[in-house]
């Protein structure tokens, strides 16, 4: 199999449009972390994923709202 050479060229604006490859790019899922353990720190603890699914319908909601 003959390496596709000319496919590196594409490769920065395929990056920055579609993001890094699945196993490769770690920022965003451990921002995203930080955004889930936030949530479950202000629960109640006795059921965790239903506090966190309400802390994001809260946002969610509050986006809608303010984006008219």
């Amino acid at each position: 199999n003959k390496p596709k050479i000319h496919q590196l060229q594409h490769l920065v604006d395929m990056i920055q449009q579609l993001g890094p490859a699945p196993l490769f790019g770690t920022k965003k899922f451990k921002s995203y972390n930080t955004v889930l353990c936030e949530a479950s720190v202000h629960s109640n603890h006795q059921s965790p994923s239903h506090d966190i699914a309400t802390t994001f319908m809260t946002a969610n909601l509050l986006c809608m709202l303010l984006s008219g």
